[in-house]
């Protein structure tokens, strides 16, 4: 009798002793022992996948490298030159706000200038006016306190002349009561013996002279205006 050898296997010693090892194979590298030992005893669907795979392997091998390098330079070019226009265009955005204020702050102070220049000059039209008036008043004051001060000394003056001209009729006054008193005392000291005449009688305005003093006054008030 003849022996099916179709039965016959190499003994696998170790994929008992490794079965979690021999699942990772299958789901991390898409191929299983299975599929080796199916190749290995001629199986071409097997040998064909386990070809292609490696055939990717190959490729992925040699270009991978390359390939992550480039994709490398692609990530931090991308990233370099987002980063430089986003800071281009935050320093951008600053100066801007620093210029816009600027031309703020300058309009400003052009504005403010205008206004100082038009208050500077209503105020000095304010001062000037009012020196002027100022001016004018004292000079009317000056006037008139001048013409003030000469009629009052005018009148002072004339009140003065008026005096002088007086004297002799308050002299007069004084020397006849002081005559009166006089020739009372003698009446009342010696009664009928009395000597009336021997009492001295003052006359500062005898007739000649009264009428020149009155003269004079009358020629004196003429010439003042009185």
């Amino acid at each position: 009798m003849v022996k099916d050898n179709s039965q016959l296997k190499l003994k696998n010693h170790v994929t008992p002793k490794a079965r979690r090892i021999s699942q990772v194979l299958k789901t991390k590298f898409g191929v299983s022992l299975d599929d080796f030992t199916n190749a290995m005893m001629g199986d071409v669907s097997s040998a064909q996948k386990i070809g292609e795979l490696a055939r990717q392997g190959r490729l992925s091998a040699e270009f991978a490298p390359k390939l992550a390098e480039a994709y490398h330079q692609i990530i931090n070019g991308t990233t370099a030159q987002n980063k430089a226009i986003s800071e281009v265009l935050i320093n951008a955005g600053k100066s801007a706000i620093e210029i816009d204020k600027a031309v703020m702050n300058a309009t400003l102070a052009n504005a403010q200038y205008g206004h100082k220049r038009s208050e500077l000059a209503a105020e000095f039209v304010n001062a000037r006016n009012t020196e002027n008036q100022r001016h004018n008043y004292q000079m009317n004051y000056t006037q008139i306190k001048g013409y003030i001060d000469a009629y009052l000394v005018g009148v002072d003056n004339q009140a003065n002349l008026i005096d002088q001209t007086n004297r002799p009729g308050i002299k007069q006054l004084s020397a006849d009561e002081a005559y009166k008193t006089k020739v009372v005392n003698e009446a009342l000291n010696r009664g009928d013996d009395a000597r009336f005449d021997l009492i001295t009688q003052k006359n500062y305005q005898p007739n000649t002279v009264r009428g020149v003093l009155a003269e004079q006054f009358i020629s004196l008030k003429s010439a003042l205006g009185f």
